[in-house]
Parts: C-alpha cells; structure tokens; sequence
C-alpha cells in the first residue's frame, strides 16, 4: 500500500541502474560514492545488480549506508535461477526479492518523499517484463529487421536459459508483472509523480537519437578514443535485435495512468534523457567495464556516480 507519510528530510532524488555488481570494478565504484555527499537524499537503483541473493542484499544495504532511502525494483539479470538443482522459479526469486528488500528497509511501494526544493514526490516502483513477440506480440516494442539473425539472438540472450517459468502461466510475461502493479496504477497521488522500472516502455527510447550521438562522441574524445564506426549502432553487437527483448508498452500505459512527471528505466545500457509528449524519461545505466571504457556509458563519469532528476 502507498505509504502516505514523507520522509522529513529535504531530499534530492538520484537514480543508476544496471550496476552489475558482478564485476569487481562496479563493486568497487558502488564502494567508493560518498558516505557524506548523499546523506538526506534518496536513489532509485532501477534494477540489474546482480543474480546472487547475498550479493544484491550486501549491496543495497552498502546503498542504504550512503542515502537517506533507497528505492529499488528487480531486474531480468536479477531473477536469474543458477542452480541447477533448484525449484524455484524466476517469479517465486522475484517476490522472495521484494521480501528481502523488506526486511531490510529497501522500498519497493510508492511512498511519498519531501524533496530539497521543499516540496514533495511521489516515488511509484513499477514491476515489469519485457514482451517478446513470440510471447506477446501485441504488447511487444519488436521491430522486424532483416539483418537480425534471429537464432543468434535468442541463443545470446541469457534469460532465454537463465530465467525459469511457471510451467502454465495464463498471460504474458509482460501482462503478468503489469498486473503487480494495479493497486498502485488506480492509486491517487497528491504530488509529482516519478516512477520507475527496469524494462523500457516505448520504442523511441531504445533508438539512438543526436544527443545521445553527441554524448557518446564527446565521452570517448574524453578517453582518447576514436568516433564509432557507425554512431547510430552505438557499439551493439551486428544482427543482434535489442527490441525482441526491451520492454513492453502496457509500461507506458502505467506511466500515464499514474501521470508521472519523470520515469526511469534501465535495462539497455544505454543512457537517455528525453522529453517525450510532456513526460521526462531518463536512463542512467553504469553498465559493464568494457561499455564504461569504450565511452557507451556516457554521464557516469560526468557525474561521478548517480544521476540528479530531482529537483531539475
């Protein structure tokens, strides 16, 4: 149930996803932001920190150390079943995930918070899945292409055997996570609303648009690195097709439902901020070693850690 008390401290909101924590370097990075500099303020880690339970769970509680209250919501790398001798599924890791954030004062509920501006937000969590169009080709953000190699796609793509299913699900994947979400769709919010999810809700988010071409150039100058080949790939991998796997648009259904003013998402290793028909949708991924070295995760040098959304 949203909780209707704010936090009493002025808060400024900041957001990263897809820390992967999996790579010692990225363990180190989140070690190493600063106990003091975001003390009163409040994060929102948009999913992808890591398959390991104990992991995830000493992570967020290093977060919690260095902010005043973490938000987080899982993502697809986060649900992956490595144990082959297990009976769990991806949906039961999932909810044992919200438990666990529970347990530890992590927030996975909209809850109000009082922002530095002296205002307040509402911070609203979304549960989401991608829908690939095999699942659900109606919800689906695919996009057909004819340089997609399709059978390499869905080999390379490691939920396709990482990630494991109720055997008779009745709806999508991506119908099945949106519908976690009602309570919180049909709820009233007396303030701004900032969500968040780790799946992506529209097609035009996932396409490289200018700035982003302009960022991710400026970003390798800054490492002495050479332009990209072809700018508007931004080093994705050939006859790979990311929208199989992206997101879904009953997402953006909630977003406007709820009427956010910001919406984060995570999820493609690619970092965005756009204004889209009124909605400020922002990315803020740290992504993995080689994406940080190749100049793709433009904005977290910039910024030297997680991203300010809040107030703008």
């Amino acid at each position: 149930h949203p909780s209707t008390h704010p936090s009493t401290a002025m808060s400024r909101i900041f957001t990263v996803s897809d820390i992967h924590v999996d790579y010692k370097d990225n363990k180190a990075w989140i070690g190493s932001l600063s106990d003091e500099e975001y003390k009163n303020d409040v994060l929102l880690l948009a999913g992808d920190v890591t398959h390991s339970v104990p992991l995830l769970r000493s992570t967020l509680t290093v977060l919690k150390h260095k902010f005043q209250k973490v938000f987080f919501i899982p993502g697809n790398h986060d649900i992956w079943i490595r144990e082959p001798e297990s009976k769990e599924t991806s949906i039961d890791k999932y909810r044992r995930l919200i438990a666990m954030c529970a347990s530890i004062g992590v927030v996975t509920t909209p809850e109000k918070v009082s922002t530095a501006d002296g205002g307040s937000v509402w911070i609203v969590p979304l549960h989401s899945w991608y829908a690939t169009p095999d699942d659900d080709p109606d919800d689906s953000l695919y996009v057909f292409s004819l340089k997609e190699k399709v059978e390499m796609s869905k080999k390379m793509w490691t939920d396709n055997y990482s990630c494991k299913w109720p055997a008779a699900m009745k709806i999508s994947k991506s119908k099945y996570f949106a519908n976690m979400n009602k309570e919180r769709v049909h709820a009233e919010y007396d303030s701004p609303v900032i969500s968040f999810s780790h799946m992506i809700p529209r097609l035009e988010l996932v396409g490289t648009g200018l700035e982003e071409i302009d960022e991710v150039s400026r970003e390798r100058r800054s490492r002495g690195l050479e332009p990209l080949d072809e700018p508007n790939r931004q080093g994705g991998l050939k006859g790979f097709n990311f929208t199989r796997y992206a997101g879904c648009k009953c997402l953006e259904e909630q977003i406007r439902a709820i009427g956010s003013r910001v919406h984060v998402h995570g999820h493609q290793h690619r970092n965005r901020d756009r204004v889209i028909d009124d909605v400020r949708y922002v990315s803020h991924c740290l992504g993995n070693p080689r994406e940080q070295s190749d100049g793709l995760m433009w904005g977290i040098r910039a910024w030297n850690g997680p991203k300010k959304i809040w107030p703008h």
